[in-house]
């Protein structure tokens, strides 16, 4: 569930409250970049209490306001279910369910002007929350829900999609391996296989998480925090629109400490310091 998803569907206008409720839903099935829905109609439509036929015009009206997306297909008891994508940028430019937007005061004023235990004056909303470290992929502004279709467009046998991006997302942020040298790997790896049985290639979870494009491609240098550090400030520099959202205020101290950002870019781009 995608609380960062939610969170944008919820405040936007669809024009009806049936392609909401399915566009709601299917924002609580979506990765924070809006990715890796796959429910069935069937399922929507028992969990919201609608008849299969509303579920499926609602999707359909989705779909042709370019809201949603098809991005593939799942396999599933029945045969397959299709897997959409959330287009976060299109729900963004929706007209807003709330009159003004004002931002949350900094401040809160209670009105209480003794207390034994000393009134925090500071907004319950203003938690400086760490959503996701930033990793070498985000830092040099490269999507990686953009990486994992490429992957598994070249890889010869899908398996576990969410292992497989669980086991790529930690190779690339966690290991430094780069996004190319994982994909030239799978690339020679498909070439290699063409032609056999597919129980003679090895489902992409395995493939990933046994780091076997090492036998085929040579891996990359880790990137230096220095340089990391670099991309980050000029994504806050030039107000970048994921850094509100990915950038701690821990982070942002530690690059004002270094001088590679000040306070006032920060507070420009929506970092909460």
């Amino acid at each position: 569930m995608s609380h960062i998803a939610t969170g944008i569907v919820q405040r936007r206008q669809t024009g009806s409250s049936a392609n909401k409720a399915v566009l709601m839903f299917m924002a609580a099935c979506a990765s924070d970049d809006g990715s890796g829905i796959w429910t069935s109609k069937a399922n929507i439509a028992a969990d919201l209490e609608m008849s299969k036929r509303t579920v499926q015009r609602a999707v359909d009206a989705l779909l042709a306001a370019s809201l949603i997306s098809e991005v593939g297909q799942r396999k599933c008891r029945n045969g397959f279910t299709v897997e959409y994508r959330i287009n976060i940028e299109a729900i963004e430019k929706l007209p807003s369910t709330r009159d003004t937007m004002s931002p949350v005061s900094p401040c809160h004023l209670t009105g209480v002007t003794m207390s034994p235990h000393g009134v925090s004056q500071c907004h319950p909303n203003l938690t400086g929350t760490i959503l996701e470290p930033l990793c070498a992929a985000d830092a040099a502004n490269t999507g990686l829900s953009d990486f994992f279709d490429r992957f598994f467009a070249v890889y010869p046998r899908a398996g576990d999609r969410e292992k497989t991006e669980a086991a790529l997302k930690k190779a690339v942020c966690q290991d430094g391996v780069s996004c190319e040298t994982i994909l030239s790997g799978a690339k020679a790896y498909a070439a290699e296989q063409k032609g056999n049985l597919p129980r003679y290639v090895a489902y992409s979870e395995n493939w990933v998480e046994q780091k076997r494009w090492l036998q085929f491609a040579t891996t990359a240098k880790p990137v230096s925090p220095d340089v990391i550090l670099e991309q980050r400030a000029k994504a806050i520099r030039e107000r970048q629109s994921w850094v509100g959202r990915h950038v701690s205020a821990a982070s942002a101290r530690e690059l004002i400490s270094r001088e590679l950002v000040t306070v006032e870019q920060c507070r420009a781009a929506g970092v909460v310091l």
